[in-house]
C-alpha cells in the first residue's frame, strides 16, 4: 500500500473542505412563508336570547318551577320550560284546547243553548252548532267549522226541541218511533238514528242527509264504503266512515254482536252540481231490520269527521270499515277466534322537530283487558297514517321502539287506569327526521294470544281525561352553525381539503342553542387515518351565537401532515354533545404539498410508486462554469432524465464556478405529499458576499418530476428562521440528511463543519423540523467545548427515532482528530433535541482507544431498529460509525496497519442508553480506510430486526486490487447485526461482480447510498458509473448489479467529472 495515498486521504480531512471555491449569491428566492397569527383563543360575540323559549327557561330557573311557553301552545300541545334547563311537551292525540281570542280554553263538548237560541258546544275544535226545534222543511241539523271550511249536515223535515245531555242532543221521535241523535266528538260529530221498536222500521227505509258547504264539491268512495268529501281541487276536507247499523245485543266487551253495513249513496243533489251540496242517502237493509232475531233499539250511525292534524283509529283483520270515528283503540286478538287488531295514531310533533328527546312516556286509558296479568305489547314507528286506513291498507311497520307489560282495565285489582310505554325512541326518530307529524302503531307482541287483547280510549273519548297523551321532555340541541380556521379555510374533505400554511392552526366554531343556554364547546383534532384524537381543547360559558376558538398546540401537527378536526357543543343536558362531521386540512410550513403523488416508495420524486434515483456530479462544468455541479434524475429506472443545476429551469440561483452543487444530497419527503423531495448541499456558494458560506436547496417533487413543479426552497444562515449568520467558509450544506419522525414529521439535518465559533472550523449542525429550527454546536446542545478543527457537521445521519452528527476532528484529550459522534432523539429538552448517546472511543462501553487521526465519525449512518422481543413501535436505532483512520495491528503478522480503518455498531435505545455490538475490522490493512463511508439499512423497519432484514455496507476505498493496483477500493456488505462478524459479500472490479477492470485510485467505496430496496455504489473517480444491487441479491451472495447508470446511456448526458459522487 503506497503511503502517498494514506497521506492524501488524511490531508483531505485535515484541510476539511478548504478546497471549495468562492461564488457570489445576489439573492436566494423561495424563503419559507410566514403566516399572519390568529387572534387569541377564547370566545367572542353572542348575545342573550330573547326568544319565548329562552325567556321562559330563565324564568323557570329563577323560580324553580315550570313556566309555560305560551307561543308553543296549540290544540294538542302544551310546552313548559323546566328549572333544569329542559322543556316538557304535553301532547294529546286529540284536541285538548281551543283558542278563544288570545286565550286557550279546554275542549268542552257539552252542548248548551244560548240566550239567542243557538245550541253549541261550549268549546269544540270545529265550533259545532246544532239545530233547535224546527218546523217542516230543510234545515241545518249540525254545522262544523266556519267560512270556507264550513260543513253542514242537513235534515228535511220537522225537528223537535232536542234534549241536551252533555255532548249529546236527542231529537225524540223526529220520525215516529225514531229518535235522531247528534253527538259532539273531538273529531267532528256523529248522527244516530235510533229505531226504538219494530213498528218504526218502515220510517228508515230511506233517509237523506244533505251535506253542504263551500268545499263540499264531490265525494269519492272506496271499496269499503268509506267516503272522502273533496273540494273542487280534489283536496279532502272531511271523511265519513262506511255506515253501519247494529241491534241491542252486545258481547262481554260491550261490542255489538249483530252488526251490518248500511247501503248508501252520496252525490251532488239533483240540479245542484257545483253549488256545494251533496246528498247522503241511506237505504238500510229492511230484511235485516225486520229479522225475527233483532233486538231493539237498533242504531244507524253516519259520522262526519273534518280533517285534523292528529288522528287515531284501530284496524282489524278482514274489516273494511274506517274506524277513525270510534271512541276506542284496540290491539291483540279479539277473543280466541276473533280478528287480530292493531291501533294507529298520528301525533303533532311540530314542537319537537330537531330536538334532543331525553325522555318520553306515552299513556293510554286502558279500560278493558281480559286479565290483570301483563302481556307484552309494542309501540312502533310506522309509515304514514292516513285518515281512511283499514287493515288491508295499513302502513309499513318500520321500527319497534318500545315494549311493555303494562295492564289495567280488568277488575278492582287492576281497574281502568292509565298504562304507559316509553316513547323516547319514537319521538327522537321523528325529531331527527324533521317530521311535524309522527306516525305510531300499537300491537300485541303475540298476536295469537287473545289474552293480549286490550282496549284503550281514543281521541274521541267523551272524557278529556281519557284521551291518549304523551309527556315528552326535550332539549334544544346545541348546534354548530359555522366552522372555520385561521388561516382562513372552508370545511372540506377528500381532494377538496384545504392547505394551511401553519402547524398551529386556530380552529373556530360558531354555536347556537335554541334555548339560549350557555355551552361548553370542545374541539378535537385527529391524524387523518387515526383511531383516536391527537388532542382536544374545551371552552366553557360560550353564549348562543358566540364563536369559540382554540389553537392546535405546537408539536401536535407535522409538516405536510393531513388532519381532520371536529367540534361539539354541550349545554349541560346529558347526551346533548353531538360531534359535528369532520373537516380536513393539510398543514405545512416547509413547502406547499402537491396533489397526485402515490407515496410509500423510497426516492420516488414523481410519486408514481416506482423508485427513482438522483445522481450528483458536484465537479461538473455547467454553461462553461467549472465545478458548478449538477444532478441527473432518472425516473423508475427508465430513460426519462432531468438534469438539474443552479439557474436551470425552475431552479434557484445561478451556475457559478466552484459552487459544487450536489456535494451532498438527501432524499426525503419534506412536505409529506407523497412525492419525494431532494435536499441539495452547495457548500461553496457565496452568501451575502461571504465566500463559501454555503446554501442548501430543497428541490420539490411533483407528478411532473423533481423540481418540475413548485419552486425550490432555499436555506442559508442569513435566511429567515435559520439560526446563525452566514460567514465565509462555513460550508453550510457540506453534509445533509433528511427523514421523518415516528409521528410522521419531516425533518432535515444540515452540517456546516467550517463554522467558526470560539475557534476556527469548530463546526455547527442545524436541525429543522416544522417550526423547530435550531443550531447546535459543542458547548451548545452538544457535549464538549467548541475547539479548533472539531468539524462538527462533517457527517450527519437521520432516521425515524434518532439523528446523529459527527465531529471527526474532535480532540479526545490530547489526541487530535480522534473524533466523536453524538446521537439525539426528536424529543426536545429546553428547546433542543435530547442527547441519546455521546459516542467516542474513550467512553465506557466503547471498544478501542481514542487516538490521533482516527477520525471517528467521519462517516455515520443510522436506521430504526426493533430488537427481537421488543414491542412494536419501540423507538430504538442502530447507529453505524466509520473510523477510517483507525490504526490496527495485523494479527497474523503482528505488524502495524496504520489507517486500516474500523466500523463501530451501536444499539441506541429510546431510554437514551446504548450498547455496542462487536466492531468490524474485516481484513483491514495499512491504508485501507475501512469505514470511509458506511450505510446501514433496515428493509422491514416495522418488524423485529434480524440479519435477514438489516444490512450494513462499508466502503474500503484504500483497498488495493492484487499487489499492483493501488487504492482501487471495494465495498463489503455484512448483516448489520452479525455477531460474530462472519464473511461479507464483497463488491469490486476484480471478481466481485462489478463490471470493468480495477483501476488505481478509483477509490471504490467513497460513494455509497441506499434505500430499503437497493444499495447504490458510485465510482466517481474511475469509470463513471452508479451500480444498484438489491439487498436480496446481496444477502444471497450475488454481486452482479441489477441496474447500472452511466453517462451517455439511458438518456443520461455525457461530460461528467465526478458522476456519482453523491447518490440518493
Amino acid at each position: 500500500m503506497a503511503r502517498r495515498v494514506t497521506a492524501t486521504v488524511r490531508s483531505c480531512l485535515a484541510a476539511g473542505v478548504a478546497v471549495l471555491t468562492a461564488a457570489a449569491l445576489a439573492g436566494v428566492p423561495g424563503e419559507p412563508a410566514e403566516f399572519l397569527a390568529a387572534g387569541p383563543d377564547g370566545v367572542t360575540g353572542g348575545v342573550e336570547s330573547r326568544t319565548d323559549e329562552a325567556v321562559s327557561l330563565r324564568a323557570a330557573r329563577e323560580s324553580g318551577k315550570p313556566v309555560q311557553v305560551k307561543s308553543l301552545t296549540s290544540e294538542t300541545t302544551e310546552v313548559f320550560a323546566l328549572p333544569d334547563g329542559q322543556f316538557r311537551a304535553e301532547l294529546s292525540v286529540g284536541a285538548s284546547r281551543i283558542r278563544r281570542g288570545d286565550q286557550w280554553v279546554p275542549v268542552d263538548l257539552t252542548l248548551r243553548k244560548g240566550a239567542d237560541g243557538r245550541i253549541a258546544a261550549v268549546a269544540h275544535p270545529f265550533d259545532l252548532v246544532v239545530s233547535g226545534a224546527q218546523p217542516s222543511g230543510t234545515q241545518e241539523l249540525a254545522v262544523l267549522g266556519q267560512g270556507a271550511d264550513r260543513l253542514a249536515v242537513g235534515w228535511a223535515g220537522r225537528l223537535p226541541e232536542p234534549k241536551l245531555d252533555g255532548g249529546r242532543a236527542t231529537y225524540v221521535d223526529t220520525l215516529p218511533g225514531v229518535d235522531l241523535i247528534v253527538e259532539a266528538t273531538r273529531a267532528g260529530m256523529e248522527a244516530f238514528f235510533v229505531v226504538k221498536d219494530r213498528s218504526a222500521v218502515k220510517q228508515v227505509a230511506r233517509l237523506t242527509l244533505p251535506i253542504t258547504g263551500p268545499n263540499a264539491a264531490r265525494a269519492v268512495r272506496d271499496a269499503g264504503g268509506n267516503t272522502a268529501i273533496q273540494d273542487t281541487a280534489g283536496r279532502v276536507v272531511a271523511r265519513t266512515p262506511a255506515l253501519r247499523m247494529w241491534d241491542a245485543r252486545v258481547d262481554a266487551l260491550g261490542n255489538p254482536t249483530a252488526e251490518t253495513a248500511v247501503a248508501s249513496t252520496i252525490a251532488p243533489a239533483a240540479g245542484a252540481r257545483g253549488t256545494g251540496r251533496l246528498d247522503l242517502t241511506l237505504t238500510p237493509d229492511m230484511r235485516w231490520l225486520t229479522d225475527s232475531e233483532r233486538e231493539y233499539p237498533i242504531v244507524i250511525d253516519p259520522t262526519i269527521n273534518p280533517l285534523y292534524t292528529t288522528f287515531d283509529t284501530f284496524i282489524q283483520a278482514g274489516d273494511t270499515v274506517n274506524r277513525g270515528g270510534t271512541d276506542d283503540l284496540r290491539l291483540g286478538r279479539l277473543g280466541p277466534t276473533g280478528p287480530v287488531t292493531r291501533s294507529l295514531l298520528r301525533w303533532d310533533t311540530a314542537a319537537l322537530v330537531g330536538k334532543q328527546i331525553t325522555s318520553a312516556t306515552v299513556s293510554f286509558w286502558n279500560w278493558w283487558s281480559p286479565l290483570c296479568e301483563g302481556r307484552s305489547w309494542e309501540l312502533w314507528t310506522v309509515g304514514a297514517v292516513a285518515d281512511d286506513m283499514i287493515w288491508d291498507t295499513q302502513p309499513a311497520w318500520n321500527n319497534q321502539e318500545a315494549t311493555t307489560l303494562a295492564t289495567a282495565g280488568y277488575d278492582a285489582s287492576c281497574n281502568d287506569a292509565w298504562v304507559g310505554i316509553s316513547g323516547t325512541k319514537f319521538f327522537q326518530r321523528a325529531a331527527n327526521a324533521g317530521d311535524t307529524r309522527a306516525d305510531m302503531g300499537l300491537r300485541a307482541t303475540d298476536e295469537t294470544d287473545s289474552k293480549s287483547f286490550k282496549q284503550f280510549r281514543s281521541r274521541n273519548a267523551t272524557a278529556s281525561a281519557e284521551v291518549p297523551k304523551a309527556s315528552v321532555t326535550y332539549n334544544s340541541w346545541p348546534t354548530v352553525t359555522a366552522r372555520s380556521t385561521v388561516p382562513a379555510t372552508t370545511c372540506a374533505t377528500g381532494s377538496g381539503r384545504p392547505l394551511v400554511n401553519t402547524l398551529t392552526p386556530q380552529l373556530r366554531a360558531t354555536v347556537t342553542d335554541g334555548d339560549g343556554t350557555a355551552m361548553t364547546v370542545t374541539f378535537e383534532w385527529w391524524a387523518m387515518n387515526a383511531d383516536g384524537p391527537i388532542g382536544a381543547a374545551s371552552l366553557s360559558g360560550v353564549a348562543s351565537g358566540a364563536t369559540a376558538a382554540a389553537t392546535v398546540p405546537a408539536g401536535a401537527f407535522v409538516d405536510g401532515g393531513i388532519y381532520r378536526w371536529r367540534v361539539k357543543a354541550a349545554d349541560g343536558v346529558s347526551g346533548s354533545d353531538i360531534w359535528s362531521s369532520f373537516c380536513e386540512m393539510q398543514v405545512y410550513t416547509t413547502a406547499t404539498p402537491v396533489t397526485g403523488c402515490t407515496g410509500g416508495t423510497d426516492s420516488d420524486f414523481n410519486g408514481d410508486g416506482v423508485a427513482d434515483i438522483a445522481i450528483a456530479d458536484p465537479e461538473a462544468t455547467v454553461n462553461g462554469q467549472i465545478r458548478a455541479g449538477r444532478i441527473n434524475v432518472t425516473y423508475g429506472g427508465g430513460t426519462t432524465v432531468h438534469t438539474l443545476h443552479e439557474g436551470g429551469a425552475n431552479m434557484p440561483g445561478a451556475a457559478e464556478a466552484g459552487d459544487r452543487f450536489g456535494t451532498s444530497i438527501a432524499a426525503y419527503d419534506a412536505n409529506n405529499d407523497g412525492c419525494t423531495d431532494l435536499a441539495v448541499g452547495v457548500p461553496n456558494q457565496a452568501v451575502s458576499g461571504q465566500a463559501q458560506a454555503g446554501v442548501v436547496y430543497v428541490l420539490l417533487g411533483s407528478p411532473a418530476g423533481l423540481a418540475q413543479g413548485p419552486p425550490a426552497l432555499s436555506y442559508h444562515q442569513d435566511s429567515a428562521n435559520v439560526p446563525d449568520a452566514a460567514e465565509a467558509y462555513d460550508w453550510f450544506g457540506y453534509a445533509v440528511a433528511g427523514s421523518r419522525t415516528a409521528s410522521g414529521e419531516p425533518y432535515l439535518v444540515i452540517g456546516a463543519p467550517g463554522e467558526g465559533l470560539a475557534n476556527p472550523v469548530t463546526g455547527i449542525v442545524h436541525y429543522m423540523r416544522g417550526t423547530v429550527n435550531v443550531a447546535m454546536s459543542q458547548g451548545s446542545g452538544i457535549p464538549g467545548a467548541a475547539e479548533i478543527d472539531d468539524r462538527t457537521g462533517y457527517a450527519v445521519a437521520a432516521s425515524t427515532h434518532h439523528w446523529a452528527v459527527g465531529s471527526p476532528g474532535e480532540a479526545i484529550g490530547t489526541e487530535a482528530f480522534a473524533g466523536a459522534v453524538n446521537v439525539f432523539s426528536h424529543t426536545l429538552s429546553n428547546g433542543l433535541p435530547t442527547l441519546a448517546a455521546g459516542l467516542e472511543q474513550n467512553v465506557a462501553n466503547v471498544s478501542n482507544d481514542a487516538e490521533a487521526n482516527d477520525n471517528f465519525g467521519k462517516s455515520i449512518s443510522i436506521a430504526p431498529y426493533r430488537p427481537v422481543g421488543a414491542p412494536a413501535g419501540q423507538a430504538d436505532s442502530l447507529v453505524v460509525v466509520g473510523v477510517p483512520g483507525e490504526d490496527l495491528v495485523v494479527a497474523a503478522t503482528n505488524t502495524p496497519a496504520p489507517d486500516a480503518g474500523l466500523v463501530h455498531r451501536f444499539h441506541v435505545t429510546a431510554a437514551n442508553t446504548f450498547t455496542e455490538l462487536p466492531a468490524i475490522t474485516y481484513a483491514s490493512e495499512d491504508g485501507d480506510y475501512l469505514g470511509e463511508k458506511v450505510v446501514v439499512v433496515n428493509t422491514a423497519p416495522g418488524s423485529e430486526g434480524t440479519n435477514a432484514t438489516m444490512f450494513v455496507a462499508i466502503g474500503v476505498p484504500g483497498e488495493d486490487a492484487g499487489t499492483s493496483v493501488a487504492d482501487s477500493g471495494r465495498v463489503r456488505v455484512f448483516p448489520a447485526l452479525a455477531n460474530p462478524i462472519g464473511t461479507p459479500t464483497t463488491l469490486h472490479r476484480e471478481s466481485g461482480g462489478m463490471p470493468g477492470t480495477a483501476g488505481a485510485q478509483e477509490l471504490v467505496g467513497t460513494s455509497l447510498s441506499a434505500t430499503s430496496q437497493r444499495l447504490y455504489v458510485g465510482t466517481p473517480y474511475g469509470a463513471d458509473a452508479v451500480y444498484g444491487f438489491t439487498w436480496s441479491d446481496l444477502s444471497a451472495g450475488n454481486t452482479v448489479p441489477s441496474v447500472t447508470w452511466q453517462p451517455g446511456q439511458g438518456g443520461l448526458p455525457t461530460g461528467h467529472s465526478a458522476f456519482g459522487a453523491a447518490i440518493s
